[in-house]
This record gives structure tokens, C-alpha cells and sequence, in this order.
């Protein structure tokens, strides 16, 4: 295989390293051009987490995600198993 070619799977590993260096730089641009509107943004999301109640958003989510856990593994143990059950009749 040549060194100058690269595998599809290691651009795309190295895809998020940039936009994160993308948005790194947009960002520290932003906070030099607007520091005013950057304190005020910055203000607002303080705000907002505290009047908020995030903390009972993420813990009913973490619930959810808990109370749904065992049909989902249920139901891909059935579709599964069905598989395997027509791979057999077919075969």
C-alpha cells in the first residue's frame, strides 16, 4: 500500500480533530471581535442552567434511558433469534 495514500477510516478518525480546531479558532475570533456580546452570551447561560431546573432533565433522562434498557435488549434478542431461525429454514 503507498504511505501517501490514506485509508478512508484514517481521514475520517482525524475529520473531528479539525472541526474541533475549527471551532476552536472561529471561537477565540468571535470572543476578540464582540468580548461584550461573549460576557452577555456567557451571563445568559448562567442564568438560564440555574433558573432551570437541568439537573431533573438529565436525571429523568438517565431514568428513561434505565426503563427502556431491558424491552430494547428484549426486542434485539428477538429479532436476533429470528434471524437465526429463518437463516435455518432457509438453509
Amino acid at each position: 500500500m503507498d504511505e501517501t495514500k490514506k485509508s478512508p477510516r484514517s481521514a475520517d478518525c482525524c475529520d473531528w480533530r479539525k472541526t474541533v480546531d475549527d471551532l476552536s479558532a472561529r471561537t477565540a475570533d468571535f470572543v476578540r471581535e464582540d468580548p461584550a456580546k461573549v460576557v452577555g452570551l456567557a451571563l445568559l447561560g448562567g442564568v438560564m442552567l440555574t433558573v432551570l431546573p437541568m439537573g431533573r432533565v438529565a436525571g429523568a433522562l438517565v431514568r428513561l434511558a434505565f426503563a427502556l434498557a431491558r424491552p430494547v435488549l428484549l426486542l434485539l434478542g428477538a429479532v436476533k433469534l429470528y434471524e437465526e431461525f429463518d437463516k435455518k429454514q432457509k438453509s
